[in-house]
């Protein structure tokens, strides 16, 4: 687990694919937490992600460092506890505190619950890390 969380922070920004309907919507995120032993990441419940991660809690994560990249696949799980959206925000502050605060009703926090990351290379190196 540490060896994804580290890798997303390290590249700052990861992109998410989710479903929406019949086709596959991206978007770029930066903030996640490691909190309790799992990843979590962040979002708006009022975003259209959100919406379409609680129809379909299926996911991928992919990031690029400029030699590696990460495919990350998993089911992610809404944690609708104080203390997930305290340790977002305190792993994340800079980047959430003008967007969100843990009591705003909006904020929310998912984590994967399950899950599998692939580190490949150009070479065809590649390494499978089960969450």
């Amino acid at each position: 687990m540490n060896k994804i969380y580290d890798y997303l922070k390290k590249v700052k920004v990861f992109y998410l694919a989710s479903q929406d309907g019949d086709q596959a919507r991206v978007r770029p995120l930066g903030a996640l937490a490691e909190f309790e032993g799992r990843i979590y990441i962040v979002t708006s419940k009022e975003k259209d992600v959100y919406k379409q991660i609680k129809k379909n809690p299926k996911v991928e994560v992919t990031a690029f460092d400029g030699k590696t990249w990460i495919r990350l696949t998993g089911v992610l799980e809404e944690d609708d506890r104080i203390e997930a959206r305290e340790e977002m925000m305190k792993q994340n502050k800079e980047a959430l505190e003008n967007m969100y605060s843990v009591d705003d009703g909006k904020m929310t926090v998912l984590y994967f619950k399950e899950g599998q990351a692939v580190f490949s290379t150009f070479a065809g190196d590649r390494e499978v890390v089960e969450i």
